[in-house]
Formats: C-alpha cells, sequence, structure tokens
C-alpha cells in the first residue's frame, strides 16, 4: 500500500520536531497544523483542539523548567554561607553551626582644655587618635573566640584575646566561660563598650586601676534566657603586656544584675552589685586626667610601694533605667587599699540623664548598653548630662594628703547612621583639692569626637 504524501510529511515533521527542543517542538508543530489546516487535511475544529493541547504542552514545559531552576538556586542557596551586612560583615553557615566577623572600631578627637592656672603651657590644644581597634570574633558549635589589638598609640597592645564557652541548662539558664584576657566582672560603666557611653570619657574612677577592665585569666557566668538576672565571677592575673601577666598578684572579681522591673527593653530598671579583691605584694600607681584624654595634669593620684601594698578590697553598686527616649544611670565605687600604715579608701561617684530627641531608646543589651539605629534616614539625636565624684582620702601609710573633684559633663551626640557617631562634650570640674589644699582652678574642655565602628 502507497502511503500519501501528505502522510509522510506529517511523519516527518512530527519525527523532527520530536528531535527538537521543547519550545522549537511546539512551534513546529503549530506550523504543521497550520499547513494541514490550510491544506484542508485537517478541519478547523481540529486545528484548534489540536493547537490548544500543543500551547498545554508548552507551558506544561516551560513550568517544570521553572521548577527544576528553582530547585537549583535553592540547592546551590543551600550549600552558601549567610553573609549579614547590615551594621556588620558577618560570614555564618545556615546550620548556626559556625560564624567569623571582622570587628573595628576609630575615634578621632579633637580638644581644647583650660587648666585654669597661672601656667598657660597647663593648657592644651590638639587631636588624637583615640581608639584605633582591629580584630575577629567568631564561634565553632559551642565554642567563641575574640582578638582584637588597639594600634591607636603607635604599638598594638591587646585588648581582648579569649577562647570562650557557652550553652544552656535543661530548664534555660545560660552558663559560659572565657579563657584568655577580656573584661573582668567588676563595674557597670568600665564595662559598658566605648562604642556606646553617652559621654567621650568614662566616669574619673571607671577604667582605671580603682575599677580595672581588661585582665588575663578565667571568668565564668549565668544568666537567665533573657538576661533579667546575671552573675559572673573571675580570677585573673593583670593585663597582658608583652603577651604575658608576671609577676602580678591576683585578682578575684564577681557582679550581679539584677532587673526588678521590665514591660519591654524600652521599659525597665535594672540594679547591679560588684566585688572586687586583690592580692598584695605588686604595688599601686594610679593617676587621673581631669577633663581630657591628654591633659598634662593628673591631680586625682595614688602611688603606694610595692614593700606597704597588702592588697585591696572593692565594692560597686549601680542602677540603669529606660524608659522610652529617656535613660538614666548611676554608680558608686568603694575602693580601700590595705598598706603596711593603714587603710587608704576612695570613693567615686557618676550620675548620668540622657534623652532622644528623634524618639530612639538606650538599647539594653545582656545587663549592659548596645548600639542604637536611627529611626530617620537623617539620623539620631541625643542630649546627656552627668555629675560625678571622686576622692582619694591619702592620711594613711606612706600616702601625704588627699584629692578629690567635682565635676560635670554635657554631651551632644548625632548618630548619622547605626554605625557612625559625632560627639560634642563639655567638662567643667566645679571643685578640686590637691595634696589636701583646696584649688582655685577649675579646668575645662570642649571635646569633638567622629567615630565609627564594625
Amino acid at each position: 500500500m502507497k502511503l500519501k504524501t501528505t502522510s509522510l510529511l506529517i511523519a516527518g515533521t512530527l519525527f523532527g520536531a520530536a528531535m527538537m527542543p521543547a519550545h522549537a517542538n511546539n512551534d513546529a508543530m503549530l506550523d504543521l497544523l497550520k499547513v494541514l489546516r490550510d491544506k484542508g487535511t485537517i478541519s478547523a475544529a481540529d486545528y484548534d483542539l489540536l493547537a490548544n493541547a500543543a500551547a498545554a504542552d508548552k507551558e506544561a514545559s516551560e513550568a517544570s523548567k521553572a521548577e527544576i531552576k528553582e530547585e537549583a538556586v535553592a540547592a546551590a542557596k543551600a550549600d552558601m554561607p549567610i553573609i549579614t551586612t547590615k551594621g556588620k560583615i558577618k560570614i555564618e553557615d545556615r546550620e548556626g553551626n559556625w560564624s567569623f566577623q571582622p570587628i573595628g572600631r576609630v575615634m578621632w578627637d579633637a580638644i581644647d582644655t583650660d587648666a585654669d592656672t597661672d601656667n598657660s603651657d597647663d593648657d592644651v590644644e590638639g587631636t588624637e587618635l583615640r581608639r584605633a581597634r582591629l580584630g575577629f570574633s567568631g564561634s565553632v558549635y559551642d565554642w567563641g573566640y575574640k582578638f582584637e589589638a588597639d594600634f591607636a598609640g603607635g604599638d598594638a597592645s591587646i585588648k581582648d584575646a579569649y577562647l570562650s564557652y557557652g550553652n544552656k541548662f535543661s530548664n534555660g539558664v545560660r552558663y559560659g566561660v572565657k579563657l584568655g584576657q577580656s573584661h573582668i566582672p567588676f563595674g557597670l560603666n568600665t564595662k559598658i563598650s566605648s562604642k556606646y557611653m553617652s559621654f567621650m570619657d568614662r566616669p574619673l574612677f571607671a577604667d582605671t586601676d580603682w575599677s580595672p577592665a581588661r585582665q588575663s585569666g578565667v571568668v565564668g557566668a549565668l544568666a537567665a534566657d533573657d538576661y533579667r538576672w546575671t552573675l559572673s565571677a573571675g580570677l585573673t592575673n593583670g593585663g597582658l603586656s608583652g603577651g604575658e601577666t608576671t609577676d602580678n598578684g591576683s585578682t578575684f572579681a564577681a557582679r550581679a544584675s539584677f532587673v526588678p522591673y521590665m514591660a519591654s527593653k524600652n521599659q525597665l530598671i535594672q540594679v547591679g552589685a560588684g566585688y572586687l579583691t586583690r592580692g598584695g605584694g605588686d604595688g599601686f600607681d594610679d593617676d587621673q586626667r581631669l577633663v581630657s584624654h591628654i591633659d598634662d595634669l593628673k591631680p586625682l593620684s595614688l602611688d603606694i610601694a610595692a614593700a606597704d601594698d597588702d592588697g585591696s578590697d572593692a565594692f560597686t553598686v549601680d542602677a540603669m533605667a529606660i524608659f522610652g527616649s529617656f535613660h538614666a544611670m548611676a554608680e558608686y565605687l568603694d575602693y580601700t587599699n590595705d598598706t603596711t600604715g593603714g587603710d587608704v579608701d576612695t570613693t567615686g561617684y557618676a550620675v548620668e540623664a540622657g534623652y532622644f530627641l528623634t524618639g530612639e531608646s538606650l538599647k539594653w543589651k545582656k545587663g549592659y548598653t548596645s548600639g542604637i539605629a536611627p529611626k530617620s534616614k537623617y539620623g539620631a539625636w541625643q542630649i546627656a548630662a552627668r555629675f560625678e565624684n571622686m576622692e582619694i582620702d591619702q592620711t594613711a601609710g606612706n600616702a601625704t594628703s588627699g584629692d578629690e573633684a567635682d565635676k560635670f559633663t554635657i554631651g551632644l551626640n548625632y548618630y548619622p547612621t547605626q554605625n557612625t557617631r559625632l560627639m560634642l562634650n563639655y567638662d567643667k570640674v566645679t571643685d578640686l583639692t590637691v595634696n589636701g589644699m583646696s584649688s582655685d582652678a577649675e579646668p575645662s574642655a570642649l571635646k569633638f569626637r567622629a567615630q565609627a565602628y564594625w
């Protein structure tokens, strides 16, 4: 039996179309159907039926391809780490098993001080690179690590360098331990990061030998899952210098905090207390500037020889309140040096209040403060004021007299973005006693800072 020419044509076309890609296959089929319809081989109704079937097959093929592509993209993403770029650069895997984050900060200051003395050389004007830090932090499963060094002075000084481990008990209580150099658990103002302080400088007593910041040793901590209460303690051996802490007496420090009232993280009251005891034999030597970090004069000073040093004990109590855009903070320190000639007592306190003019709120995080994010693309504005006092009672032992200072600070802060800030501070000493004698000098300083951190 002979095959009709049209049958051969249909068979050949169908075979060729089947060998083409899906989209070409459908196009060839529609062209063939048009030829058959125009030649009268198939009716118009059959053409419409077959054309619709070909179009449906084309849609199904394209949908299948899109689904395959989505699955391929999802599979590729599943193998890629998560990269966070909002306010920081952080790389972590999707299961949360590891993370890595470069960290750092830059703080540039411009300062104009008036020592209010008869010697104009005591006045200081200039700029300072106050902090220039680089480092990294991260985690591997339940283990964490952090390293950060400061290069502002020209030589690197180690700030944080530790390995940590942390997890939760079955009842939700958090626990953790740090091995290396880190913040010791003592003092509120000392522990709050310079990135988040309301003022350019801490209170006179904070971040000094009276309220030390970082030391090398072991620190353990317990905390509620939401940090409504915290308890931490550390046994350390001084700060790292040249990579070691030889010939330093041991320091034990402990701190606890409790939140008796919390409607939200923007409506809360927190109270805290700390205790510190230090072994003797190392001596004690610290002095403090009054109004700026580049002051030449350091009238608040205490020097105890190693032979006269029998150790020291100290405690702090503090409170913090946040109510929307308003915040207040207070801390009191009592530090007693035990010497061969008797006790030398140093006390200090600071009370501050601040308000965000643009509606933001001081950020509470894990019992301390953290960075804020402006609500507007035009940035955030904050005003703040602080009054403080520090007194060194040097009437015992080999000390000769006493020093005391009262000071107030007012500040204006502008946050262009979450990670940048411009600060303007005015510091003024209102009462000064040096070596037991009242001084007529009332030093002051106008200070500006530009800072960025990541």
